[in-house]
């Protein structure tokens, strides 16, 4: 179980929101909405201790959450790519594992490439692909690192629709195994979740 509780966050003297409270059981998703520039993306960041609130906490299984904890249990997948442009795919996946201590398995590596892809040369440079061939080999993190807590910025956008159907799946299957997926999305969700709004 993941709790927020009283979050509020400020850049310089500007309130960006105040006291944020909410609980995510496993099995659980949901959704953080709002209009551009509520701080959903920032919200994250705190959720993940990459941005330390300005007051209120953040507890997983009732330890409050530090770079520690986020590191060992919340898979993050923000809307930078975090990778390199000038090294082909297959060094950026293997790059990306690394950080996350995930030890390499080509076959399963491979499987995900399929699902998502169909076919792509690995050795393709990042800066090759297209702004959703980008997002997609971000979200190849989904199947390739097992983390119990998704927290998500926007994963649908520049998607097409097979794509967000395939993505949709994966969720599904997060939520049957029990996990816990937090989402900003201006988007719907074809899947049963809860929304907080930040207004």
């Amino acid at each position: 179980m993941i709790e927020i509780s009283n979050l509020s966050f400020a850049r310089g003297n500007f309130l960006i929101f105040k006291d944020v409270s909410f609980v995510v059981n496993f099995g659980e998703v949901i959704i953080l909405r709002g209009p551009n520039g509520k701080g959903k993306t920032t919200l994250l960041s705190n959720i993940i201790q990459l941005l330390d609130p300005l007051s209120g906490e953040v507890r997983y299984q009732g330890e409050k959450v530090d770079s520690y904890i986020a590191s060992q249990y919340f898979l993050y997948l923000g809307e930078n790519h975090f990778a390199y442009d000038q090294l082909s795919l297959s060094q950026n996946i293997n790059y990306w594992l690394s950080i996350h201590n995930v030890t390499f398995n080509k076959t399963i590596r491979d499987q995900s490439i399929r699902y998502l892809f169909g076919e792509i040369d690995l050795n393709k440079k990042f800066y090759q692909l297209s702004y959703g061939q980008k997002k997609k080999m971000q979200l190849l993190l989904l199947m390739l690192v097992n983390k119990p807590v998704w927290v998500l910025d926007d994963p649908f956008n520049g998607l097409d629709n097979e794509t967000i159907i395939k993505i949709t799946t994966l969720l599904s299957k997060k939520l049957e195994n029990n996990g816990i997926i937090i989402i900003a999305s201006h988007q719907n969700l074809a899947i049963p979740h809860r929304t907080y709004e930040l207004t």
